[in-house]
């Protein structure tokens, strides 16, 4: 287990987000709808998917501070189903939806994040203590943080870039 700083999980999120932000940009607007070829998904399709997880995040954060459950579909579902729910929602969204959504809930994740104490993210403590561990596994809070955001969006970048060539 690597430990992380909130800071460090803090410069983490804003730079890879801020490359995905910068990737989603350079895609033009007739193209938002459209998987490119050789791709399963649509960039408005894979902006929804990454803000599906940073919602969770946030809600989960927001649920343990209250003392309430954290256990999510996500977590009694599995992933695949959570992801094939999300993919076929966002299919329905217009582009322009999905993206003001993507910036605001990055945002309330950030403030969430935010609050968090560098031993909330590295031990079994505090608001960690409340997390339901099914979403943790085996890893620290700053782990899994960073494995659904600032290591996923970079599973996305080879479609993003795509989708603008």
């Amino acid at each position: 287990m690597s430990t992380m700083t909130r800071d460090e999980v803090m410069a983490r999120l804003l730079a890879a987000r801020g490359e995905f932000d910068a990737k989603v940009a350079a895609v033009p607007p007739e193209r938002l709808d459209v998987a490119p070829p050789g791709h399963t998904h649509s960039p408005k399709e894979i902006a929804a998917h990454v803000d599906a997880y940073e919602e969770l995040i946030t809600e989960r954060l927001r649920a343990a501070r209250a003392g309430e459950t954290t256990a999510f579909d996500r977590d009694r579902v599995g992933w695949k189903e959570f992801n094939e729910r999300v993919w076929g929602e966002a299919r329905g969204t217009e582009a322009a939806v999905v993206l003001e959504r993507s910036a605001r809930v990055f945002a309330e994740m950030l403030a969430e994040i935010g609050q968090l104490t560098d031993a909330e993210l590295n031990e079994v403590t505090g608001v960690t203590a409340v997390i339901d561990p099914a979403w943790l596994g085996k890893h620290t809070l700053g782990e899994i943080v960073g494995i659904d955001t600032f290591e996923h969006y970079p599973m996305h970048f080879e479609a993003l870039d795509a989708a603008c060539a």
